[in-house]
C-alpha cells in the first residue's frame, strides 16, 4: 500500500517520465532539455559566453552567436560541438548545428539594465486592479492575481 497515492494528489514527475504511458514525443523533448542544462559544460566557458542554444527541432540545433568573428570560428567547430552535445544527450539527437547572429545575455542583471524601470501605478489603477480581483474567494489566489496584474501594468 506504500506505493499508492491519495486520490486527487499529483503524480510524481519521475513516475510519469518513466512510465509506459508517456508520449514518446514528449519524452524526446524532455531529453532535449539536457542541451540547455549542460551547454556550458559541453562547449566550455569561452564559447558559452558568446553562444547559446536557441532551439532544437528535428535534429537541427540553432545556436545564437554574439558576433561575426565568433560565428566564423564556430562554423569551423560545428562537427565538434555537435559531437560534444550528442555525447551529453547519450544519443545522436543533434544532426546539424545552425548559427544565428544575436544578443547573448548570461546574467539576468544585464537584462534588467536594458528594460526601463517599472512606472509606479496610480491610485486609480491600483483601485481598478483591487476591484477586478475582489470577487476571487481564495486569499492566496487573489493576492497572486493582484501582484501579477500590478507587475503587468507597471511594466507596460
Amino acid at each position: 500500500m506504500a506505493g499508492k497515492r491519495p486520490k486527487g494528489s499529483p503524480e510524481p514527475i519521475g513516475r510519469l517520465l518513466g512510465g509506459r504511458g508517456i508520449n514518446p514525443e514528449l519524452a524526446a523533448r524532455l531529453k532535449d532539455l539536457v542541451v540547455w542544462q549542460s551547454w556550458d559544460r559541453a562547449v566550455g566557458e569561452a564559447i558559452a559566453r558568446r553562444a547559446r542554444p536557441l532551439r532544437l527541432v528535428g535534429g537541427v540545433l540553432t545556436v545564437v552567436v554574439s558576433s561575426g568573428p565568433w560565428m566564423q570560428q564556430l562554423s569551423f567547430m560545428k562537427a565538434e560541438l555537435r559531437d560534444r552535445v550528442n555525447s551529453l544527450l547519450g544519443e545522436e539527437r543533434v544532426r546539424e548545428i545552425v548559427l544565428k547572429a544575436g544578443r547573448i545575455s548570461r546574467d539576468p542583471e544585464e537584462d534588467k539594465e536594458v528594460r526601463p524601470a517599472p512606472k509606479p501605478l496610480s491610485p486609480q489603477q491600483l483601485e481598478q486592479i483591487r476591484l477586478q480581483v475582489s470577487s476571487v474567494d481564495d486569499v492566496e489566489l487573489r493576492q497572486a492575481l493582484q501582484g501579477l496584474m500590478e507587475h503587468h501594468y507597471s511594466n507596460r
